[in-house]
């Protein structure tokens, strides 16, 4: 299971688990073409845990808007907000990941009760050992 990195900038319990990237480093460095297609594939794309909502650390007076949780397509697995940061601020996501997305036509594949199972323990393997 390939992850995504997580935000240095939103602190979580496992933060330390994660490859990190700094939201400034990437902030409007995706194609506007993109923004939409990529961040509907992340957002459509299976949920392994939802845990609410926390403040953009980009704009605090946004409020409580940021997504907190876990998603993957079964190739690969991110924190869910990163549908969030794609969207309002066009982040950068790794090429390969693109790469990936495009093979799909932008579409997540549907994802049977089975191998949501199996990608969540390869997330927790792939981070907790």
């Amino acid at each position: 299971m390939r992850l995504l990195p997580a935000f240095s900038e939103i602190n979580t319990a496992d933060l330390g688990k994660f490859d990190l990237v700094a939201l400034g480093d990437g902030v409007d460095h995706l194609a506007p073409s993109l923004r939409e297609q990529l961040s509907r594939y992340l957002m459509a794309s299976a949920s392994l845990i939802s845990a609410g909502n926390t403040s953009d650390p980009l704009d605090p007076d946004k409020g409580t808007v940021v997504p907190m949780g876990f998603s993957t397509d079964g190739s690969w697995a991110w924190p869910a907000y990163w549908s969030y940061f794609v969207r309002e601020y066009g982040m950068a996501l790794p090429e390969e990941f693109v790469s990936h997305v495009r093979s799909l036509n932008f579409t997540p594949p549907a994802l049977s009760s089975e191998q949501v199972e199996r990608a969540s323990a390869e997330v927790q393997e792939t981070l907790y050992g």
